[in-house]
């Protein structure tokens, strides 16, 4: 069965940390992709080899962006998992046995 969205039996990162991680990897793609691209225009005009370096700084400049906005993804969520944890860890009531009378037997 699928679970609810308001369910808060798991951790989930709000919608400011998600809004967060999504503008910084617009940002991180577009300067990757960028200085990728003028990089392989540098190579390629220096060695007079067409578009090979173009398109292989542009590919290292998407792979660079999308690694490090996994990493803060994750690190995103590592933290909200570890903030969640801590709440309940606080707010977990003791729940003892009102029949128990101590004896194992």
């Amino acid at each position: 069965m699928a679970r609810s969205p308001f369910d808060r039996q798991r951790p989930t990162i709000t919608i400011v940390q998600s809004l967060a991680v999504a503008s910084y990897f617009g940002v991180s793609l577009a300067v990757s992709v960028v200085l990728g691209f003028l990089a392989g225009q540098w190579v390629d005009g220096r060695l007079n080899t067409g578009i090979i370096f173009t398109l292989i700084g542009v590919l290292l400049g998407l792979v660079a962006a999308i690694t490090s906005a996994v990493r803060l993804y994750r690190a995103t969520l590592d933290k909200s998992a570890a903030e969640w944890r801590a709440r309940g860890t606080r707010s977990a009531p003791d729940v003892t046995d009102e029949n128990d009378d101590g004896d194992d037997s």
